[in-house]
């Protein structure tokens, strides 16, 4: 049928003038088929009408297919205009089934704030099928902010397709408040992409309560839940410390490392005191120790300084470390004479101390105490001795600029630069800067080549281009987690290829296809997802060469 324009818009204009908005509807089903020019022509007779009879009318042709895009928006901004004065209109309009593109109505009713709409945007989001409308359903009712629609949004998480969970996820971030942030917290059950979204969406509402729950998430035993809550704590920054510093009193191990890890990554000098409190009760668990040391490096105040000295006489290595590079940080007069009557010969702990700075490579305080007799002439014995060939180098180099070029003599004669044919290679990644050092240190010892990485990115991509002997990885590292990491690796090297080494402070671990949030998984079922062994901070030397020579010759 050929629509003549000039006949369509004069049928239009006396409908409408006789009020026959049967006759007129049924002259709209042509809308399509008129020009563009025409289309305006027809929305401004339609304009002109009372609201109410607009509104009708102008809903009927949303309903017929427009593709000119000036031609759809003229017609979005007329309904919104009329929709102002008509609020029952539209009201009704929504509930009527037999408009199949009721979106845009139900859109205008919550960008117009239509308070009498929300029990009927409610009540229909409970009988609707069609996934646009509900869609269009729940960003209404998230634009209204209002409590009331939370229960009912909140459904959509738990089933219904992708689409839906993500406007509701949306919604309740929008809304925002106890309610929402409540019935967020819950939705997370396991390790998905739905935990992920809701995660984000907590992170972006960040009120004291949001950040408290996530803040709660370091405890969980999905590795993923854990580590999607700690990535965003520490992108929330200072403004989350207040809520994190709480989660240092709580009665888990394993969550108190992960705080101090947030703390330490955010580098807010606010936590300094509770960190230092945190200490100062000497927790037995020598991994707190340590990750309270390395938190305290990356925010540096010199008032807290003297009271990390201790660290130096800790029994385990890592934690001994970890105190020097913090001490290092904060480098003052009063430290310096404090460490040189700390290695002074008349001290039994001296000589541990002494090594310990060396092997943190520590330059603020080698700088500080290298005049220091005693010091320098075990700094040249122990590093001509004891350190990897890149420590040599640097400390040689050290001694030079220092005038002391008998020391530095010393140790480059030491420094072999050719590795032999066919050694061992052993990868180390680790997001702590001295977990790298100490195995940098623990591989050179046993014989091996040792390259190592702050990024399981970086390690990957040198995987596949080289494979090493042996992997050695931690548990929990931003971006990458280990496992993650060990299962990329798997899909090129099976175990007897190339084996992992975990090592981690995590007393336990879950699996990802457990549908309970409390999922224990032990070692035995870790192993399956492609690591060959695990091993426990704190560990000796003993037992690390042992495992080490192990994995090495499957």
């Amino acid at each position: 049928m050929t629509i003549k324009e000039s006949d369509f818009i004069s049928e239009l204009q006396f409908c409408i003038s006789e009020n026959d908005l049967i006759k007129a509807k049924a002259l709209l089903q042509f809308f399509s088929e008129i020009s563009p020019k025409g289309q305006i022509r027809s929305l401004f007779e339609i304009s002109k009408v009372q609201d109410k009879v607009a509104l009708y009318l102008l809903a009927f042709v949303n309903e017929q297919p427009i593709s000119d895009e000036n031609i759809q928006a003229k017609l979005y901004e007329l309904l919104i205009d009329k929709a102002c004065n008509a609020h029952d209109t539209i009201i009704e309009l929504i509930q009527i089934q037999q408009l199949k593109k009721r979106n845009i109505l139900i859109r205008i009713s919550g960008e117009l704030q239509i308070k009498k709409a929300l029990p009927i945007l409610i009540d229909l989001l409970l009988k609707e099928t069609d996934v646009e409308v509900l869609k269009e359903i729940i960003k209404a009712l998230s634009s209204y902010g209002a409590s009331s629609g939370i229960r009912a949004i909140a459904d959509f998480i738990y089933y219904g397709n992708e689409e839906l969970k993500q406007e509701a996820i949306f919604a309740l971030a929008e809304i925002g408040g106890p309610a929402a942030i409540h019935q967020l917290a819950e939705a997370i059950r396991g390790d998905s992409p739905t935990d992920k979204l809701i995660i984000e969406a907590l992170a972006e509402i960040q009120d004291k309560l949001a950040i408290s729950k996530l803040c709660s998430l370091m405890s969980s035993h999905f590795t993923s839940i854990r580590n999607w809550a700690i990535d965003h704590l520490v992108d929330i920054g200072a403004k989350a410390v207040p809520e994190v510093i709480e989660s240092l009193n709580i009665n888990d191990e394993d969550t108190v490392i992960h705080t101090l890890h947030v703390l330490g990554s955010i580098g807010d000098k606010s936590a300094i005191p509770a960190v230092v409190k945190l200490l100062a009760t000497r927790p037995e668990n020598a991994n707190i120790r340590f990750t309270a040391y390395e938190a305290l490096e990356k925010m540096p105040s010199t008032k807290s300084a003297i009271s990390l000295a201790v660290g130096l006489e800790d029994t385990e290595e890592h934690v001994r470390l970890a105190a020097a590079r913090a001490i290092n940080k904060n480098m003052s007069p009063v430290l310096a004479a404090g460490l040189k009557n700390m290695i002074s010969p008349s001290n039994p702990l001296a000589e541990t101390i002494a090594a310990t700075l060396l092997d943190a490579e520590a330059d603020n305080i080698f700088d500080s105490i290298i005049e220091h007799e005693y010091f320098s002439k075990f700094a040249v014995n122990y590093v001509t001795q004891k350190t990897h060939p890149e420590a040599k180098k640097k400390y040689a180099e050290k001694f030079k600029a220092k005038g002391l070029d008998s020391f530095a003599n010393m140790i480059e004669q030491t420094i072999s630069e050719v590795q032999a044919e066919g050694a061992i290679k052993v990868y180390a990644v680790d997001d702590s800067k001295m977990m790298l050092r100490l195995y940098m240190k623990k591989i050179h010892k046993l014989g091996y080549e040792v390259k190592i990485f702050e990024f399981p990115a970086d390690a990957i991509k040198e995987i596949k281009k080289s494979k090493p002997d042996l992997v050695i990885t931690d548990l929990n590292m931003p971006g990458i987690n280990g496992l993650e990491m060990t299962r990329i690796i798997r899909e090129k090297y099976t175990k007897d290829q190339l084996p992992v080494l975990m090592i981690t402070t995590q007393s336990d671990f879950v699996g990802t296809k457990s549908s309970r949030n409390d999922a224990k998984v032990d070692n035995e079922t870790i192993m399956q997802t492609g690591v060959n062994m695990i091993m426990h901070k704190p560990f000796d030397d003993d037992q690390f060469d042992t495992n080490v020579k192990k994995l090495i010759k499957q």
